[in-house]
């Protein structure tokens, strides 16, 4: 079938100069051999495909697509396609704070993680995020049916997870299971206490907890896909000044590799300026990673270049 793929307006909000190439990247990944198109229509832009009509749902669920139309020479038919949310969309969208990842980013890096991840189609899908923050990758991964784990050292975050939760839960009347716990001894710092959420396909969980000790939080669990949006070095000033995170990702490395399943995918979202790919790159596969070529370079701020960098586990 010949498709136009319609940009939604909020993939400029992500990806801004950038939104055709990172579409046509996340496209091509997920069907390597399909040549595209840009097409303008008044104030409206799409992305030409031919694509078999199985494709469908993959489609609905791309970052960039806000709807999906049949080309007939001059004329355009909507086509009913489903991406298969589970959560209505305020679940992801709802939540506003500062130092938020952009949620059609957060859905970009799953989606490159499921594309790379060598997991059988039709089985159950586990994600972890190691820099969990406020839950957006838990959130898009309870609304596409999977099942998430977030570890997060902001003591803060999960009762701030509970109350998004708990609102959205009852405004769009959707059911749900709470349960609160520690894993292990209780801690007077807070590590390892954990909320967790129980929805009719799927189930998050968040922990406090340090990304650079996974093991004794996740008590030796393994994960398929791994999402992380990395700090983009705020957070971490030297005294001299220098914003560098490469010292704590590379106590991170070893720890998120061994909690990646063989076959699996760890896609990383960071600021190309600092670290630099190769940098980041020589890292994880130091730890024993293999690094995957796919990139979707785009200017996020003067200084922050976001990329994504992909690495798997043989």
């Amino acid at each position: 079938m010949l498709l136009d793929l319609l940009v939604t307006p909020l993939a400029t909000g992500a990806y801004y100069a950038s939104v055709l190439d990172v579409a046509q990247a996340e496209l091509t990944l997920h069907f390597p051999h399909v040549s595209t198109e840009v097409i303008e229509r008044s104030t409206l832009t799409f992305l030409r495909a031919d694509l078999p009509r199985e494709a469908l749902p993959t489609v609905a669920r791309l970052s960039f697509v806000q709807g999906v139309f049949a080309v007939d020479g001059d004329s355009l038919t909507v086509l009913d396609a489903h991406p298969g949310y589970h959560l209505p969309a305020p679940f992801v969208f709802g939540a506003k704070y500062r130092g938020k990842t952009h949620e059609l980013l957060t859905l970009l890096a799953l989606n490159v993680a499921r594309a790379t991840c060598s997991l059988p189609v039709e089985a159950p899908v586990k994600v972890l995020d190691p820099m969990a923050g406020r839950g957006t990758t838990l959130l898009w991964a309870a609304r596409l049916g999977w099942s998430a784990t977030g570890i997060e050292r902001d003591p803060k975050a999960p009762a701030d997870l509970q109350r998004h939760v708990k609102k959205h839960c009852k405004l769009l009347r959707v059911k749900h299971k709470e349960t609160r716990g520690t894993v292990g001894r209780k801690a007077k710092s807070g590590q390892g206490a954990f909320v967790r959420y129980t929805f009719a396909e799927s189930s998050i969980r968040l922990i406090t907890g340090d990304a650079r000790r996974l093991k004794p939080l996740l008590q030796g669990e393994r994960f398929p896909m791994m999402v992380a949006d990395l700090p983009y070095g705020v957070q971490h000033t030297r005294d001299d000044g220098w914003r560098d995170p490469t010292r704590v990702l590379a106590a991170c490395a070893p720890e998120w590799a061994e909690r990646l399943a063989p076959g699996g995918s760890l896609v990383l979202a960071f600021n190309a300026l600092m670290p630099k790919r190769d940098v980041l790159v020589g890292l994880f596969t130091d730890a024993g990673l293999v690094a995957h070529p796919f990139t979707a370079p785009h200017r996020l701020s003067a200084g922050i270049e976001r990329d994504l960098a992909v690495f798997t586990r043989v």
